[in-house]
């Protein structure tokens, strides 16, 4: 069974706002070279961040994309940041395609 992998912010826990987003590139890079890839990558809230212009993890999240995964920013959210332009890898998704990735065979494993 794959694995759908949740991203609800820009760095990883609470606390040191660096040593947060240390972890956060250091688990997209591991992520992006694992040799078992998740079923999806989905982007919630500040995680829409992460695919738009100017963050260290594009390449990660492309490598991810070129090896079939499927990376879906949320649209209100790029919309209510005002990142709507800037998604420079992945596409705009909408909730119901999240409801349905949540609801759907694969484990999900939220990233906060």
């Amino acid at each position: 069974m794959a694995k759908r992998v949740l991203i609800v912010t820009d760095r990883i826990g609470r606390g040191d706002e660096e040593l947060g987003w240390v972890l956060m590139r250091s688990f997209c890079h591991s992520l992006a070279r694992n040799e078992r890839k998740p079923a999806s990558v989905m982007l919630m809230n500040e995680g829409v961040r992460l695919a738009c212009e100017g963050s260290e993890v594009l390449d990660d999240l492309r490598l991810l994309v070129e090896k079939g995964v499927a990376v879906k920013a949320c649209g209100t959210c790029l919309d209510f940041l005002g990142l709507k332009e800037s998604l420079a890898v992945g596409e705009e998704g909408t909730m119901i395609d999240s409801v349905a990735a949540l609801l759907g065979r694969d484990d999900v494993v939220t990233i906060s």
